[in-house]
């Protein structure tokens, strides 16, 4: 009785070790939740169509998302998840702005998605995987060390397989090194590396902490300590960035992911490796139809968060202007929709509709033109013209209360399919896509705008209620009366190019 006992306590213990593993990667996984971004495939009657289900969280702790294929961008409604039960609406629109709706019902169970997205068009399975993420260690590290009084420059180039696991290379003048034992775990970085110059050799180990965009550490062997300081190589163009891809067909978003080691996803293609050399950015890919391919190749230029360029394929070329909208260090969940942090420039106050009515009629306003509204408040202005005009719109708008009451706005009004709503610091975006500019700024703020409007396209027409743009001379000056406490408003035309006024004549 004894020895069964005992034999039954062993199966017991043996049963715990087993399973132990299993337990923590599921919680691991719960831990996780959806978060991230998911590679997946719907197979519609027999052909199979891949895409990237992009999902994360705004800032008020919301769950949204994007869907991202071959033609672009959509965007995710009422994402929920619970009890490993995921649902969610995409939304798409054709270059027209006409949309679609389609419905996902599905689950999350040990790392796969499945389930079936429902449109007009029928019911079709999906299945998804994650996307491996790429650890934060990966990348090429220009770094600088430092040894009492002496500094020796190197690059540290740290890379990934398809499994996570690391393999590093170290490229220095002085003398030849092969790194082994690559370990990356809770920001800490380590290796060993065994040296050789001439006829000397020697052995030492490498710990340090990754942070952010930056690697600083201690090289350590028996002729002493030597300090590691390295700066990641193409830091500025890691993230997420969305891109609008304009053509004379019409306009689409699409996404573009940089990896800390700079290889990429365009949309859902891979890219083994985005060129970055002094704000040059640059890729090549191919896009797969059947038996069909295409190359498709990209070239532009960085400016701080914005990336513009050029599109190149068999089928002609397209204008990309694109905005970091998430930054990535790797290894880490890719973060909220990065937002501006300053304070608006101005309180508030609404244009009366009467004003916002003659302002899109003085800039003669038709459904071909694309209006911006730079600070757009309650979103009223974008609003007016997509309605009354059947026009697109883009409202923009750095308080983020402005943004909701606009968004609230747009959905009452059921001009979705016309008008965008962003947040964004109005000094920072290149406007050479919109035809009609609307501005409530303060004369100072007019001015700081004029090298933004000094891009927009000949012919382009901007209206500013209440305030001039000191050294710019307007078209038209008109006068409205309104029922509000003002009584009068003055509405300012400028058409481009911008008759700059000599100083003299003031």
């Amino acid at each position: 009785m004894k020895m069964l006992t005992s034999h039954k306590t062993v199966w017991f213990l043996a049963l715990i070790v087993l399973l132990t593993p299993l337990a923590q990667l599921q919680a691991g996984q719960a831990k996780r939740g959806i978060t991230g971004d998911w590679q997946v495939k719907v197979d519609f009657d027999g052909r199979q169509s891949e895409s990237i289900l992009s999902l994360t969280r705004d800032s008020e702790g919301h769950r949204i998302g994007n869907w991202v294929s071959f033609r672009g961008l959509s965007e995710l409604k009422d994402v929920k998840y619970e009890n490993g039960q995921l649902s969610f609406a995409r939304v798409s629109r054709n270059r027209e702005g006409q949309s679609t709706t389609s419905e996902f019902t599905g689950t999350i169970e040990r790392g796969k998605l499945t389930g079936t997205l429902s449109s007009d068009r029928g019911e079709f399975k999906l299945e998804g995987v994650r996307v491996p993420r790429i650890p934060r260690a990966a990348g090429s590290w220009e770094t600088k060390l430092k040894m009492g009084e002496r500094e020796f420059t190197a690059m540290l180039v740290v890379k990934a397989d398809e499994g996570g696991k690391l393999a590093a290379d170290w490229q220095s003048q002085w003398g030849e090194h092969e790194i082994t034992d690559v370990n990356f775990k809770g920001g800490k970085l380590t290796f060993k590396r065994k040296s050789k110059m001439q006829d000397r050799q020697w052995e030492s180990t490498f710990e340090g902490t990754v942070k952010g965009h930056t690697l600083s550490g201690t090289i350590t062997s028996e002729q002493g300590d030597i300090t590691a300081e390295g700066k990641r190589v193409g830091a500025a163009l890691v993230g997420q960035w969305e891109l609008d891809i304009a053509s004379d067909s019409g306009s689409r978003k699409q996404l573009l992911r940089v990896n800390p080691d700079l290889s990429a996803m365009y949309g859902p293609i891979a890219i083994k490796k985005v060129t970055f050399d002094d704000d040059e950015v640059a890729f090549k890919t191919v896009l797969e139809f059947g038996e069909r391919k295409i190359e498709l190749s990209f070239a532009g230029q960085l400016d701080g968060k914005m990336l513009t360029g050029e599109l190149t394929s068999s089928r002609g070329s397209q204008e990309v202007t694109g905005r970091k909208i998430r930054e990535m260090s790797g290894g880490q969940r890719s973060g909220q929709t990065m937002k501006p942090t300053r304070e608006p420039d101005v309180i508030f106050v609404p244009t009366p509709q009467v004003a916002v009515d003659k302002m899109l009629e003085l800039a003669e306003v038709t459904k071909d033109d694309l209006v911006y509204d730079l600070g757009c408040g309650d979103g009223r202005i974008v609003v007016t013209a997509a309605k009354k005009y059947g026009c697109k719109a883009v409202g923009y708008d750095i308080a983020s209360n402005r943004v909701k009451e606009s968004l609230a706005n747009v959905e009452k009004n059921n001009v979705g399919h016309l008008v965008r709503i962003e947040q964004r610091d109005i000094f920072t975006l290149d406007l050479s896509r919109a035809n009609v500019i609307t501005l409530y700024l303060l004369p100072e703020l007019n001015v700081k705008l004029i090298p933004q409007l000094k891009k927009l396209k000949p012919g382009s027409r901007i209206v500013s209620h209440d305030f001039n743009m000191r050294g710019v001379k307007p078209d038209k000056v008109v006068e409205v009366n309104s029922d509000d406490e003002y009584g009068q408003h003055t509405i300012y035309l400028w058409t481009t190019p911008l008759k700059i006024e000599d100083a003299s004549d003031e």
